[in-house]
């Protein structure tokens, strides 16, 4: 189990490794936002920025990588509507969620259900 990324504990953890667990817990709300993350870590949106740029990572790429981790998680789930995993997402619309996964996986949502997971 995850450590939870406000606990003093915590922040011996990489700032990067702490942005991820909070946009995870924001996915799960169905909102993910850098000012909400950075209030959250209190900080600016602009130092917090810096911070992730000094670790070398940038929030646009933490949440891809969390929303790329989550896709291929809900996807096992063979029930689960696409367009449900794409609003668990936070995508805007099917189609956002769909051009994401195929640059993350090389293929569509649905070519990757038949065909890995079958």
């Amino acid at each position: 189990m995850a450590s939870d990324p406000l606990k003093p504990e915590s922040s011996k953890r990489p700032l990067g490794a702490r942005v991820s667990s909070l946009i995870l817990v924001q996915l799960e709300r169905g909102k993910v936002g850098v000012e909400t993350v950075a209030g959250q870590l209190n900080m600016s949106r602009y130092t917090l920025h810096k911070k992730l740029r000094q670790e070398g990572v940038t929030f646009a790429s933490l949440l891809e990588q969390v929303r790329r981790e989550r896709a291929l998680t809900y996807m096992r789930d063979k029930t689960k509507p696409l367009v449900e995993i794409a609003e668990q997402l936070g995508f805007s619309e099917l189609s956002a969620f769909s051009r994401a996964f195929k640059r993350w996986m090389g293929t569509s949502p649905a070519e990757y259900r038949s065909v890995r997971l079958s």
